[in-house]
């Protein structure tokens, strides 16, 4: 086991359990995450992100001296000016949808319960027009001491969050993050699969031609995005 697989695996032993509960690995952000990825602004920074998401960095790399290799080093560089640039743009964009996805199923859930509270709340506190005279009496009297009549603010508290958890779940319908999110992340890992079989000059990219036919793939890739499957 290599010193880094080591600290992951302590850092995740470490986690408590309910840092490993799905309502809050799964917590959104209240503000959106951006949807459009943007370029680092130095080359350095740019060779971290590829990095840190598996991808082979001369700069970064640590597992051997990649100098000796000079056909992997020259491919990683195609690859980072030809290839990741829209792997990244697909990656955030499926972040984006994730977030956008937990985000509506948040809002309809707690919506959906503090309804239901409040609607019972405005229930146990409304008065039947059959009560008898004197239980209306003590009613009315109660209603003139406590002067906010409790039934009609939970019956407005009732309305408007349901309202709201409708807008949101017609937002969420209209705009389809969980099909958005799935659509970009297979995408996504369709030009992570491309990567490798490119850095391993695995057919179709064994000929001679390989950077070209790299290039049409990609450009393929991005046509996807725009048809409706």
């Amino acid at each position: 086991m290599t010193a880094k697989t080591a600290s992951q695996s302590a850092k995740k032993s470490n986690k408590s359990w309910y840092q490993e509960l799905f309502f809050n690995r799964r917590r959104p952000h209240l503000r959106a995450l951006p949807k459009d990825w943007q370029m680092p602004d130095s080359d350095d920074a740019y060779q971290k992100q590829i990095h840190d998401d598996g991808f082979v960095s001369p700069k970064y790399w640590s597992d051997d001296d990649l100098s000796q290799y000079p056909v992997i080093v020259h491919d990683a560089y195609d690859l980072a000016e030809y290839l990741l640039p829209s792997y990244f743009e697909y990656s955030q964009k499926s972040k984006h949808y994730q977030d956008r996805f937990y985000f509506y199923q948040w809002v309809f859930v707690i919506g959906a319960f503090l309804t239901t509270v409040a609607g019972a709340i405005a229930t146990l506190l409304y008065i039947p027009p059959n009560l008898s005279v004197a239980a209306t009496a003590v009613a009315e009297q109660s209603q003139n001491l406590n002067v906010i009549n409790w039934q009609q603010v939970f019956s407005i508290i009732t309305a408007i969050i349901g309202t709201i958890t409708t807008i949101y779940t017609a937002l969420s319908n209209r705009h389809e993050p969980q099909k958005r999110w799935g659509k970009t992340r297979r995408l996504t890992e369709e030009l992570r699969m491309h990567y490798f079989t490119y850095l391993s000059h695995m057919e179709p990219y064994n000929t001679a031609d390989r950077l070209q036919r790299l290039r049409e793939n990609v450009i393929n890739i991005r046509v996807k995005e725009q048809e409706n499957v």
